[in-house]
């Protein structure tokens, strides 16, 4: 859908710097060794700040404050970590874009970040890609209002008023912010896994083959959406139809006393790195 046009925007996309382009090798390499990982994040000090904030954080918080990268690094495990760095140079790299509530976007992103970890873990699929994908899933808005912005105007406006995203979106630009932050994680490098996921979250079942990430996606970000206006009663079974429809089947013990507990806890974290 509308690859043309979309390629024609490519060069417009923020570039990953080469600083935190070195530092996600670092933070993925199996290899690496503690010094190694914390030596390098010590060396950028805005994302060592963000990543300290958060470790102290009322999510990732510990019985006692957390006070160096070196200690984080232990407390945390290399795979949390890498997704609060890559959580950090996301948000660093992104500008701020007028008439978006930026502290708003981040805590949804994170929102869902958070249940597609949760429902990740449930149903066999990689947690820190669901949290990553959820990190990037609705960076294409940005990246539109930044390059299109009397269309994202436009887009933002139908939308209000009823109109299906995907639709207007495919109608005044030939592409869709699905795709766009697709294209922005391809660039930047991440796994086929987590682009697919991207790029099909508003449909996994047309993904070839079927993207669980793209399914956990789709999932988390109707929770987001609907989850409030569910009865206390009805949420389980409200859930587990979801889940089905979006293509998922996950052990479904305690998730909405889960899923209740997470609430909010998005937005905590968008505080911490904004």
């Amino acid at each position: 859908m509308g690859t043309a046009a979309l390629l024609n925007n490519i060069d417009k996309l923020p570039r990953l710097p080469k600083a935190v382009s070195e530092l996600l090798d670092v933070v993925n390499d199996e290899q690496a060794s503690i010094g190694e990982v914390s030596e390098k994040i010590s060396r950028d000090p805005l994302v060592s700040a963000r990543i300290l904030r958060l470790v102290n954080s009322a999510h990732y918080g510990r019985s006692r404050e957390v006070g160096s990268i070196d200690e984080a690094v232990v407390r945390l495990g290399q795979q949390t970590l890498r997704t609060l760095v890559i959580a950090s140079a996301v948000i660093g790299t992104i500008p701020t874009v007028a008439g978006i509530d930026i502290g708003q976007f981040w805590g949804r992103s994170f929102e869902v970040s958070l249940y597609g970890q949760e429902f990740a873990k449930r149903c066999g699929a990689d947690p820190e890609t669901a949290f990553t994908c959820g990190i990037l899933h609705d960076i294409g808005d940005l990246l539109i209002a930044i390059t299109e912005p009397e269309k994202a105007s436009q887009i933002q406006v139908s939308v209000a008023n009823g109109t299906d995203k995907t639709k207007i979106e495919l109608e005044l630009l030939g592409y869709t912010s699905s795709e766009v932050a697709a294209l922005l994680a391809q660039n930047w490098k991440f796994s086929l896994e987590l682009v697919q996921g991207i790029k099909f979250q508003k449909a996994p079942k047309e993904a070839e083959p079927f993207s669980f990430q793209a399914a956990i996606l789709n999932l988390s970000h109707t929770i987001l959406l609907e989850w409030d206006g569910v009865e206390a009663s009805e949420k389980t079974c409200w859930l587990s139809q979801q889940a089905t429809s979006a293509g998922l089947k996950m052990e479904m013990g305690n998730l909405s006393e889960k899923l209740e507990e997470l609430r909010g806890k998005g937005f905590e974290i968008a505080k911490q790195l904004t």
